[in-house]
């Protein structure tokens, strides 16, 4: 490690820069056998960001410096999805404090024509790394717009020179690429948590933007790849995936829930029972076979409705449009809403719906068993990982809106066994997805290759 290097950083999470000096935590204490680092983590988005993806770096990063150490993270000046696409700058930002980890927020472009126009760079990107001999330089200078960075590479010169660089998420690869360059002009140990969605369900348009050439050479190129789930490392092993070493770390929840005040939904004037749908409302989340399932319950005579928190896209709202007056009655979307507000979502709601092909995991999963409620899943990508069929939850084919309506009715129709399924969840939350347990794995695998 490089115990020589002050134990400072930059912080620059309000455009300023300034220097202050870590305090390393006394609960570390004196039977430790895990080296101290100095953690520098690159990821795409972080909260405000709302998504599972950015909880997940969030609450690693603070149980790390939790245990002792020096933990720094580099991402985007993001607050909302639509930055990436209208731009944001870091002095336009005034973003929260992040509790002794420090945060280095670089400001997004602008890109000319909006999200349309940075989706359709993206399905370019995947069509020419499908040309033979395609030079390795084209596929990263597209990178550069996923997501669209201001001085990354910069703000990485600036830092003071850390023992561990570790990235987030391969499917917004540019800071990911921009740190394993930097790890390899240091002669630093590189980990990369891609988050990717590969596995059984996940369809090859999907792989494909996880699989391209530049992006399997930055897997093959971790010193580990970190997983969140058995499910993805079998998936990255059967798509051939190049690794020196593959580790599954998990991931952790806290044991209960927020306290919450008990007017807290009483804007929203919602009906019961509900299904909930947390995140963001596409086809590959399975929002519109949610509200499809819905649909064809209520057709059939079952009380039952839908609510959905979280960002709304074009195929979402066209398809709401279009559908009858009467329909529309049963589908409540209510957009992005506070951490205070979903876990109230939570409490109220019948079950957790997450008949997604995109997950590697799905924290909205291991929330939903925080209040004891029964989950409804795609056997595709992570989520099979998670869910035990029959026990916790119930799994249903990615697509299959007959049989997420059978299931769906099944546990209205047995309050009781929806009961026993979330509390086996709640169950398996407190032996099997403990932060202390996630942060012990990645100590271990970081000291190894330090």
């Amino acid at each position: 490690m490089n115990n020589h290097l002050p134990r400072s950083y930059l912080d620059v999470a309000s455009g300023k820069v300034s220097w202050y000096t870590f305090k390393r935590s006394p609960k570390w204490g004196k039977a430790a056998t895990i080296p101290l680092m100095r953690l520098l983590f690159l990821t795409p988005a972080y909260p405000p960001v709302p998504g599972g993806g950015e909880r997940y770096v969030q609450s690693l990063a603070h149980i790390l410096s939790q245990r002792g150490h020096q933990l720094t993270v580099i991402t985007s000046a993001a607050a909302a999805e639509a930055d990436f696409w209208r731009g944001v700058s870091v002095a336009a930002r005034d973003l929260p404090a992040n509790d002794g980890v420090t945060i280095m927020r670089c400001s997004l472009r602008p890109i000319t024509g909006g999200r349309a126009a940075l989706m359709a760079r993206r399905r370019i990107m995947a069509g020419i790394s499908l040309l033979p001999a395609v030079p390795p330089g084209w596929l990263e200078r597209l990178a550069r717009a996923f997501p669209p960075l201001v001085g990354l590479d910069e703000v990485l010169a600036r830092l003071p020179i850390p023992d561990v660089v570790h990235a987030f998420n391969l499917s917004w690869e540019y800071p990911a690429l921009a740190g394993r360059h930097y790890a390899g002009i240091h002669h630093l140990p590189y980990f990369l948590t891609p988050y990717a969605h590969i596995g059984p369900g996940v369809n090859a348009l999907v792989a494909r933007y996880v699989t391209m050439p530049h992006q399997r050479r930055l897997l093959a190129a971790a010193d580990a790849i970190l997983t969140l789930t058995e499910a993805t490392a079998a998936g990255l092993r059967d798509a051939g995936i190049s690794c020196r070493h593959l580790r599954v770390i998990g991931a952790g929840i806290d044991p209960q829930p927020p306290a919450l005040p008990p007017d807290t939904l009483t804007r929203f004037l919602l009906p019961t029972p509900f299904a909930l749908f947390l995140g963001r409302a596409n086809a590959d989340k399975g929002a519109l076979d949610a509200a499809r399932a819905v649909l064809r319950l209520r057709r059939a005579g079952r009380s039952i409705s839908l609510v959905l928190a979280g960002t709304a896209t074009p195929e979402f709202t066209r398809f709401i449009a279009r559908l009858p007056a009467v329909d529309r009655t049963a589908i409540y979307h209510l957009g992005p809403v506070s951490e205070t507000e979903k876990h109230a979502l939570l409490e109220a709601c019948a079950m957790l719906l997450l008949p997604s092909r995109t997950d590697a995991l799905g924290l909205v999963l291991l929330e939903a068993w925080q209040h004891a409620r029964p989950v409804i899943g795609a056997r595709a990508g992570g989520i099979p990982g998670v869910i035990d069929d029959g026990e916790n939850g119930l799994l249903i084919d990615y697509g299959d809106v007959a049989g997420l309506a059978g299931a769906i009715g099944d546990l209205l129709a047995q309050p009781d066994r929806a009961g026993t399924m979330g509390e086996a969840g709640r169950r398996k939350n407190l032996t099997t997805y403990t932060w202390d347990e996630v942060a012990r794995r990645v100590e271990a695998a970081y000291a190894l290759a330090c």
